[in-house]
């Protein structure tokens, strides 16, 4: 049994389906399954139900599930420590992040400015959903991470934010009737086709959009969600399609120029979210290193009184 069998095993458990864990492990389907027939023969026991829309596990599999995490979060541990260990400065970082569209200069500007200051530091990017940004900084995969947070404070985590993403309004199509106004209701919109990001890419979130605007007054009736391969949805309103939610710097564009999309507020209370540094406790000392330059660089959202009951997600800047 190998540690590859653990992450694996996971993948299944957690995405409930052979075939989305090996999109997200990048793994053939037929290798995957057979990793995972091999471990069951070596445990001696089945994990999964097989079933026709996916897998559900087995009581054996529910107490495994539990053991393979903690594995995989001792071998992350180790891990860690052992870069830790190698690190001549405590200057090398590994960093992960997400789809941040109108808000890539603000992590480009942070990383550049923390290769100024330690030159001899190797900086490690990856880019990921902010699902498996998570999960990679569970298992210790990545020192840090800039995600889409929807509380100021994260359980198990250490954070920093670093951009106030709160949304106050939608796009719509320039023609439409609702953009004559100044700003609408959202409950007007609810015949409208809602154009949002996939609740594939943030596990147990998108939830809260729809709560957030049902106290609102809304429940789309229709709803598209955005294609991956494109980069924001702004395409499919400009044809007429749809709307879509939208935070102040998605908006600055439709502000200042002409265009097929407007942009306007919407009377119902604003939906605050962030975009923050999130790391585990005993993360190098890089990690420090980088909040540290944040702060001076004016990348610092005041701690908000009080959590926030209406969360919302933003992959793109358009849920």
């Amino acid at each position: 049994m190998e540690l590859r069998h653990f992450r694996y095993f996971v993948a299944v458990a957690e995405d409930r389906s052979f075939a989305r864990a090996a999109r997200r492990l990048r793994v053939a389907p037929p290798a995957l399954s057979r990793q995972i027939h091999d471990l069951e023969l070596e445990l001696g026991v089945p994990l999964f139900h097989r079933l026709p829309g996916g897998v559900r596990l087995t009581p054996a599999g529910e107490r495994f599930l539990e053991n393979a995490r903690a594995v995989l979060e001792s071998a992350g541990r180790a891990i860690a420590g052992a870069r830790f260990a190698a690190q001549d400065s405590g200057s090398d970082l590994t960093f992960a992040h997400g789809e941040l569209a109108a808000y890539d200069q603000v992590v480009e500007q942070l990383l550049s400015g923390f290769r100024v200051r330690h030159p001899g530091a190797k900086v490690r990017v990856s880019t990921q959903n902010d699902a498996d940004a998570w999960r990679s900084l569970r298992e210790r995969r990545v020192d840090v991470a800039a995600v889409f947070v929807t509380e100021s404070r994260q359980e198990d985590f250490e954070s920093h934010l670093i951009v106030d993403c709160t949304t106050r309004g939608v796009l719509l199509p320039a023609d439409h009737p609702l953009a004559a106004q100044r700003s609408i209701r959202l409950a007007d919109l609810r015949g409208l086709t809602w154009i949002h990001s996939g609740p594939q890419r943030w596990p147990g979130s998108f939830e809260t959009v729809e709560v957030a605007l049902r106290e609102r007054g809304l429940n789309p009736r229709v709803r598209r969600e955005r294609p991956k391969e494109t980069p924001s949805s702004n395409i499919q309103i400009a044809a007429g399609e749809g709307w879509a939610l939208a935070s102040e710097a998605i908006a600055a564009p439709y502000r200042a120029a002409s265009s097929g999309i407007v942009y306007r507020p919407f009377d119902e209370p604003p939906i605050p979210f962030w975009i923050a540094l999130v790391w585990l406790p005993e993360a190098p000392l890089s990690v420090r290193r980088l909040v540290e330059l944040a702060i001076e660089l004016g990348l610092a959202v005041p701690e908000p009184a009080t959590e926030t009951a209406d969360p919302l997600p933003m992959g793109t800047g358009t849920v």
